[in-house]
Order: C-alpha cells, then structure tokens, then sequence
C-alpha cells in the first residue's frame, strides 16, 4: 500500500537517498564479489564501515559519503530558506572546495566529477561553466530534494533541476537522464508508479509548453548544445514493464547489477535503480539491498533506488534501523520534513 500523504513520501524520498548514500560507505566499488562476500558476508543488511584501505577509509558505519554530503547542503539550504537559492548553494559548494586539494582521498573521497569542478574554480571558472562532463550520478541524487519541495509545481522544479544539475554535470545526456529522474521522483510522490509516471509526465510538459529538447548554450564551451530527456522519462516505463513480466526472470534479483553494469555511468545506475523499485513496489528494504548486494559502484546504485523506493514506500515504510543508524538523522529528518511541508503549497 502506498503511504497515506504526499508529505510522507516526500521525506521517505529525501530520508532514503541518504539511507541509500551511507549503506553505500562500507562495501563501495567492489567489482570482485568474492572479495566483497569475503569482507561482508553473503548479504549485507545494514551500515558498515570500510575495510582499511578501502575509498572510504575514515568514514564509520551510517556516515553519508562526499556525494551525501553536497545533497545534505542543499537540503540544508532548502529547509533554511524556503526556496531554492543557486547563489546560495554555491557558497556551500565553494566552502567544500576550500578544503579538498583536487585529490580523490580529499574529503570524504573526493569523485572525478568534484575533481573536475574543483580543478575548474581553482582556474577562475564561474559557476556553471565549473560543472564536470563526467557520464556519473551525483547531480541525480542531489534532484530528490528539489523534487520536494517543487512537487506540486511542475515548470519551477524543471527549472531548477536543469540549473542545480548543470552546476557540477554538463554533459548533455547526463544532464536529460538527471532532469528526467527528478521529474520521476516528484510524479512517485504524488501518488504515481513508475508504470504511469512517464505518461503524467509527458502530459505535464506538454500543458506547460516545455520542450522535450533543452537548449544549454550558456553552460557549455562549444557550439550551442540540444538534449533530450524524452527517452530518459519513459525509462521507468519499459524498466516496470520487465521487472513485472512472469517472462522475464532475473534471480536472485541483485544479479540485475550484472546486466546492468557495475560501472559508475549513470546509464548503468538509473536502469537498475528502476527495476528493482518495479521489481519490489512500495517496499524500502529489499530494493535498497539487492541495489547495495550487486557490488560496483552500490553506493550511487543504492542511493537513486533509496530515492525512488523511499517516494512510494514512504518515511514510514522505512525501517526503523535504517533511520537511526544514519549518523545525524535527527537533523536530515527534520530538514527533510521542512522541504516536504513547503512542496505541500507548491512555490
């Protein structure tokens, strides 16, 4: 059954992102699954920390990585603000940037793509001419919390994730698959499945008059860019489709990693995130799982499907070891509530 109330959905849509984020710490980037079985048994169910050595050496069980950490300021701007404030989630991006030192052990692991960003302001680039053409998932997972707070205003949010996705990804289809999973993640809050989303969608920009093509002329330094996000919408559609298809049996389930791919494309990440939240609708746990259980990169992996599963099993459909064992829930959780009170009224 789905949760009762807009609202719930949207704060199990933020609480679970993060969720998925720091299950994500311990067993990220094993593409060896001995090794990973080896290090964290056959099925990994809760927060763990990383084995010495490992990419997230430092960081201990429910801690969210680099990438949680950015989403973390937007909510945090979002909830202090009301409102989506660019200049002002680029002061906290720029404070971030302050104490990295373009490396990958920067911070808590710092990603090719804020390698790229922090390479681009340190030469004088301004925002958003900063952002990386890295093909990852960051952008995306940073989209669940605008998708919110704008859930119930369909041209703002599209607005506003193309913006906040384009500060840290310019690549055009990153940038289309990115708009496209926030979109999705917002239509799931208001009481839509991943089956139907795509049609309400396709609707929505249409009455809006939105283009399914995006120009991007003032975030790149080429020729002026077109991106489609059509496809990306209908994703879900096709991804529902298979997963609730007698005819079409992946078993166990988190072996759909596999066919997916175990690389960190946002390509490889979105499809899996999609099928199991089809696969498993309107529960948290077991999607969350098979997504962190399949190795690869789990932890973008986990943290999409945390965002999707958490919009339609609602905060209540979380379980409670989860929710407490994330480091500073008691802090996430009641930004997370502020957002999703203000997305009740729209802009």
């Amino acid at each position: 059954m789905k949760a009762n109330t807009s609202k719930d959905r949207a704060v199990g849509e933020i609480m679970g992102t993060f969720i998925g984020d720091a299950l994500g710490v311990g067993p990220h980037w094993y593409y060896d699954l001995d090794q990973l079985r080896q290090d964290y048994g056959d099925w990994i169910d809760d927060f763990t920390s990383p084995k010495a050595g490992r990419y997230h050496t430092g960081l201990t069980a429910g801690e969210n990585s680099q990438t949680g950490q950015v989403a973390g300021f937007l909510l945090e701007s979002l909830a202090g603000l009301g409102d989506y404030d660019e200049s002002d989630f680029c002061l906290r991006l720029d404070a971030l940037i302050a104490t990295l030192d373009g490396t990958p052990e920067g911070g808590r692991y710092t990603d090719v793509a804020m390698r790229d960003v922090w390479a681009a302001r340190q030469a004088g680039k301004t925002w958003p001419r900063a952002g990386s053409f890295a093909d990852t998932a960051e952008a995306a997972i940073r989209t669940p919390v605008l998708a919110a707070r704008y859930r119930n205003d369909f041209k703002t949010l599209f607005e506003f994730l193309k913006s906040n996705v384009r500060l840290s990804h310019r690549d055009p289809f990153v940038t289309g698959r990115s708009v496209a999973f926030g979109l999705i993640v917002a239509a799931l809050i208001n009481g839509e499945s991943l089956e139907t989303a795509p049609k309400t969608i396709t609707a929505q920009a249409k009455s809006n008059g939105l283009p399914f093509s995006l120009s991007l002329p003032e975030t790149v330094d080429v020729q002026e860019t077109q991106i489609s996000f059509y496809d990306a919408v209908l994703q879900p559609g096709w991804s529902y489709a298979a997963a609730t298809d007698d005819a079409v049996q992946i078993n166990p389930p988190w072996k759909a990693c596999h066919l997916f791919g175990l690389a960190c494309s946002l390509d490889f990440q979105l499809p899996a995130a999609y099928y199991f939240s089809s696969r498993f609708e309107d529960d948290f746990e077991l999607p969350v799982l098979s997504a962190i259980n399949g190795g690869g990169n789990n932890m973008a992996r986990a943290s999409l499907t945390g965002a999707l599963a958490g919009a339609q099993a609602g905060f209540r459909g979380i379980p409670q070891r989860f929710i407490t064992g994330l480091v500073n829930y008691e802090i996430l959780l009641e930004m997370a509530e502020r957002v999703a009170e203000a997305g009740e009224i729209g802009s």
